[in-house]
């Protein structure tokens, strides 16, 4: 059975501190949306619990790849189809590109996050076990986190 799309609500926050705030103050409430490609399977089936969502698709701070001389950052919102397409990553971490290139069809390679295919915690996730071969690091961050940056500026913390 389907799930009725009218149950559903999806705002926008206006950046990721918005975001942040929204999902700290109503706790379980709010649900990060982005790429949707494992959510909309569950919106399909009619087994979406899940009620209210944030969509963080469009949050600059959370797109791109950036090269640094001693690293990668892999933001979340970084697609299958963006790894698969970057030179660098080709040549230096080789078995992230082919997981993103087998990592389901061009469709799914086009709005599938990295940050998403991590969070969802998937069995099957593609991408978690060739980030742990390379000794990848997760930058985490909280609303309070944000807000203690911006207070105090040259000394941001990981929350």
């Amino acid at each position: 059975m389907r799930s009725y799309v009218p149950a559903y609500e999806l705002q926008e926050p206006r950046n990721l501190l918005d975001a942040l705030e929204r999902m700290a103050r109503d706790p379980g409430e709010w649900r990060p949306f982005a790429g949707g490609t494992d959510l909309m399977v569950l919106l399909e089936a009619g087994k979406l619990v899940q009620r209210k969502f944030l969509s963080i698709w469009k949050l600059p701070e959370l797109s791109g790849i950036t090269v640094a001389p001693a690293h990668v950052n892999l933001n979340a919102l970084t697609t299958y189809s963006e790894i698969r397409g970057h030179e660098l990553l080709a040549h230096e971490f080789p078995l992230l590109c082919r997981a993103a290139a087998e990592t389901g069809s061009i469709a799914t390679q086009n709005r599938g996050t990295l940050g998403g295919n991590i969070a969802n915690a998937s069995p099957a996730a593609d991408s978690p076990p060739v980030l742990l071969v390379y000794d990848a690091e997760l930058e985490l961050v909280s609303a309070s986190a944000l807000l203690r940056a911006k207070s105090s500026p040259g000394r941001a913390s990981k929350t």
